[in-house]
């Protein structure tokens, strides 16, 4: 890897693990919560992303050897798990932390949907798979570790300094933009299902 390429999978996994996507679900979904339990929440959702972000770098040729699955096929049903994520953002939007019958757990909306799959996203886990079986020599592999603990650092200041972000947005602005959200999200997910639809050759095949 030369440093252009470097450069763009770390942009990539900003991407894939920034926390662009979660900061206005965790803003809505921990406005009821007391300061220490939100930041604890915040903890709780970088640590998992963090932790399952790198098993699957580390382990996910393995896997995919073992498991017989392209890449191709992986980004269909990442594709897939972001459009219906989208489509609840958009037509019904998020709960937020006191809706439904009762409060839920703070630590299970930390891991879901607020690690996975928010913060690690599905573009964050097809990237970290594909520089799973491509990535074969210990100085690249330390550095793509070394960029999900840089992303990860920048999720917990973030997350954690949402306090200043959510004294600017009004519950119904919230919910505005998590819809606005949701139609881009959506988009990403059509082509993702798109790349991956091209990655397996399907319709090369079709148009033959």
């Amino acid at each position: 890897m030369n440093t252009i390429s470097l450069i763009e999978v770390f942009l990539a996994l900003f991407i894939g693990m920034g926390p662009i996507k979660v900061l206005l679900v965790y803003i809505s979904m921990t406005e009821n919560m007391e300061k220490d339990v939100r930041r604890a929440v915040a903890r709780r959702t970088v640590t998992v992303a963090a932790v399952v972000g790198l098993g699957l770098f580390i382990l996910g040729a393995f896997l995919q050897a073992v498991l017989h699955f392209s890449i191709g096929a992986l980004t269909i049903f990442g594709g897939l798990i972001l459009l219906i994520l989208a489509l609840t953002m958009v037509i019904g939007g998020q709960k937020s932390s006191n809706g439904g019958h009762g409060d839920p757990d703070p630590m299970s909306v930390a891991v879901s949907p607020l690690a996975i799959p928010l913060t690690l996203n599905p573009v964050g886990i097809v990237i970290l798979m594909v520089a799973s079986v491509q990535v074969n020599d210990i100085g690249n592999a330390l550095i793509i570790i070394a960029m999900i603990a840089v992303v990860a650092l920048i999720d917990l200041v973030v997350l954690t300094s949402a306090d200043r972000f959510a004294k600017y947005l009004s519950h119904a602005t919230v919910e505005l933009l998590e819809r606005v959200l949701g139609i881009l999200l959506g988009a990403l997910a059509v082509e993702l299902i798109i790349t991956g639809i091209n990655a397996t050759g399907i319709l090369a095949e079709l148009l033959k």
